[in-house]
């Protein structure tokens, strides 16, 4: 996004519905307060917002709901370069609301989805240590990936060809969630034992206590019995 915020102003005609380029020429000041006025919110939508939607709707439906919506916002991005100057401004902030909103509501719910469907805890800290790898893996090449695709596409006249190709993938996610399935949390059933206990720790029986507790007091007894006897 900052790079497409940054670049300038083309002055080739449009040719619809997919043949255009250019960016709207923004100083780096101002990007860099957009991009700070977007963490704000991210804090705050991370903290209030998100808490509600997976209340109201559970983890599967606002991820399902999120990956369904965002083919549409990467398709639309690159049209906001066609928007009247005075409209420009505003539908960019619009669409940076709309990508971190969901961010916001995807990212949490795809971790809470992924810990619940673990089948035991031992293999959690395994499955998450795979997850993250493969995020930042993801982080690695594809700024790299979709960089020589925007450049390939402003070759040929196409300013949202790494936006589209983003979009696919998107697409691709999407289908993937309809066979998503939500499992109850380790904390949703109270009668679970707990797995790490069952492995490792023995439950004590009550019963055991009390004859342990019996057997100290009676040997005490005993020996002060003794060392009673002995004293006289």
């Amino acid at each position: 996004m900052p790079m497409f915020l940054s670049e300038k102003v083309s002055d080739v005609p449009a040719s619809l519905p997919f043949k255009f380029s250019g960016g709207f020429a923004l100083p780096a000041k101002v990007i860099g307060l957009m991009m700070s006025i977007q963490g704000l919110y991210s804090m705050i939508a991370q903290v209030f917002l998100f808490p509600i939607v997976v209340r109201r709707f559970g983890s599967l439906a606002t991820f399902r709901f999120v990956v369904m919506s965002w083919p549409i916002l990467y398709f639309l991005v690159p049209y906001l370069v066609l928007l009247p100057e005075d409209l420009q401004i505003g539908g960019i902030f619009f669409c940076l609301i709309w990508r971190i909103t969901a961010q916001v509501l995807a990212f949490p719910s795809n971790a809470m989805l992924l810990t619940n469907s673990a089948p035991s805890i031992l293999v959690l800290g395994l499955i998450n240590g795979v997850a993250a790898s493969t995020a930042s893996l993801a982080r690695a090449f594809g700024p790299t990936l979709s960089g020589l695709i925007h450049a390939w596409g402003l070759e040929l006249g196409y300013n949202g060809f790494a936006w589209w190709a983003g979009g696919i993938v998107c697409i691709l996610g999407a289908i993937e969630s309809l066979w998503m399935e939500e499992k109850p949390g380790r904390l949703d059933v109270i009668d679970d034992v707990d797995e790490e206990a069952t492995l490792n720790e023995p439950y004590i029986d009550p019963l055991a206590i009390d004859a342990a507790i019996n057997a100290a007091t009676n040997a005490s007894q005993s020996m002060a019995d003794v060392e009673t006897s002995q004293a006289r």
